[in-house]
């Protein structure tokens, strides 16, 4: 029998925080098993680009969204922006709970539908889900897509600084590395920025952090900086300019990029695989 073409471009999105990683490959996993294509970030971002407008475009094309609640989505402020854009499609969501917070702390516009538990057995909850995804499944299992990204690194930097932040993203993109830059994606003017900012820095793989005399008057960087140490998000420093001396950064080691920047990258990457990036 000859597949249905459209059949073939269906997939379900999958909202999560990026901590509850080990439950969401359980889930694709069994998801794909059956026949349904899922799309995740880490999968279906391509290294190189945006990680805001890749999920941006994985949301608009998606045909249903599993909804991940824990308590680690608790503090995702960018699963609310998820939540929000689907809804405002007015295509389903079925919303999980895999552990007692996610029960508890279920976002409110989803409080109305029903929702699989799989803080139990998670065959049982599996079959429940399934009933309310039947229309995503194929005939045929479905393969794993090769790992796209490693990640999306938090590019932090003043506006002045913008130039060497290009050169930067072509070198993530050669190393297996997504983006996320604030700048060129549109902002959700329903959440606050900073709200937005920390989830972002809290799942990143790390924050780099370009230094500069224009740095320094930054902020947004230097709170950026700070919430990065705070939240134990790898941050990794990159000097393209002489700030001066300041105390923030006094007795921190800094890769150098002001005289040679191939020597720069080549010291960054080093850097990343050592902190097992």
């Amino acid at each position: 029998m000859k597949m249905d073409k459209r059949m073939t471009n269906t997939y379900v999105f999958i909202s999560y925080s990026r901590r509850d990683n080990v439950f969401i490959e359980k889930l694709t996993e069994a998801l794909r098993t059956v026949g349904v294509r899922t799309w995740t970030d880490i999968e279906n971002i391509a290294a190189g680009t945006n990680w805001q407008k890749g999920i941006e475009k994985g949301l608009k094309n998606a045909s249903m969204l599993i909804y991940v609640s824990s308590k680690n989505s608790i503090s995702s402020q960018w699963m609310d922006v998820e939540l929000q854009e689907f809804l405002r499609s007015e295509k389903r969501v079925i919303p999980i709970v895999i552990d007692d917070e996610g029960a508890s702390h279920l976002p409110f516009p989803l409080r109305k539908f029903q929702w699989a538990d799989f803080r139990g057995d998670f065959s049982v909850a599996f079959k429940k889900l399934l009933e309310g995804i039947r229309f995503l499944q194929q005939s045929e299992p479905i393969e794993r897509p090769e790992l796209k990204s490693k990640g999306y690194v938090f590019v932090s930097y003043a506006d002045e600084d913008s130039q060497f932040v290009e050169e930067l993203k072509s070198f993530l993109g050669e190393h297996g590395y997504a983006y996320w830059d604030f700048r060129e994606s549109a902002r959700n003017y329903d959440v606050d920025y900073s709200l937005e900012l920390e989830s972002v820095i809290k799942d990143a793989a790390g924050t780099l952090s370009v230094i500069s005399p224009n740095w320094k008057q930054s902020q947004i960087s230097l709170q950026e900086f700070h919430f990065s140490k705070q939240v134990g998000t790898p941050v990794f420093l990159l000097k393209v300019g002489d700030p001066g001396p300041t105390l923030l950064l006094s007795g921190l080691t800094y890769i150098d990029f002001t005289c040679e920047l191939d020597k720069g990258f080549t010291m960054l990457n080093k850097e990343l695989k050592r902190k097992g990036l």
